[in-house]
């Protein structure tokens, strides 16, 4: 099996972490994995992209046109994600709208943006995953909300088990362990009863 995974939003939402956990679940499954991230992770606020591919790959990049999903943490940057879309990409977007930094007028109105994303793709999600990490307790865990999203509507869940995305939380993140399985939980969750 060969994944491409592209991740995309804003810097502090916990892209560089839902790697390294989908990583490090990865590869205690017994995958081979290649993570990269291409820009922007020193500036909170600022644009940030990470590549994961699962299987047989050999470089870290995913091309243009090349992911199979797209989880975009922010819809403005999933509407910059879709050039590496292709009509059979699945894509995973939070319903959360952060104003670019040093924005000098207004924003896109989110209903525009969600329909210009679902024009552009076959199969769309959209997950309301700061709203769910806040009645967590904390909005930082809206990245395991979306990585429990990602588990339960991709083909990931064929080659990595719940439990062992529960054990890579517990080495990757070590705190509050169980607010961030509870989140991850509630991600797969509330998709699969959508």
């Amino acid at each position: 099996m060969k994944l491409n995974i592209y991740l995309t939003g804003v810097g502090g939402q916990g892209l560089i972490t839902f790697a390294s956990v989908l990583g490090q679940a990865a590869v205690d499954s017994g995958l081979k994995v290649l993570v990269a991230e291409t820009h922007g992770l020193s500036q909170r606020g600022g644009a940030v992209d990470v590549h994961v591919r699962l299987g047989d790959v050999d470089s870290p990049l995913i091309p243009k046109g090349g992911a199979d999903i797209i989880v975009a943490f922010e819809l403005i940057e999933a509407l910059r994600a879709l050039p590496f879309a292709n009509k059979a990409t699945l894509l995973i977007i939070n319903r959360r709208l952060i104003p670019p930094p040093g924005l000098k007028g207004s924003l896109p109105r989110p209903e525009s943006i969600e329909a210009e994303v679902k024009g552009n793709a076959a199969k769309v999600y959209l997950v309301d995953a700061y709203d769910y990490a806040v009645k967590i307790g904390n909005p930082v865990f809206e990245n395991m909300v979306m990585l429990g999203a990602l588990h339960a509507l991709s083909r990931i869940n064929e080659v990595i088990s719940v439990e062992a995305v529960e054990e890579a939380i517990v080495k990757v993140i070590g705190k509050a362990v169980s607010e961030n399985i509870k989140a991850f939980r509630l991600g797969r969750a509330v998709v699969s009863s959508s």
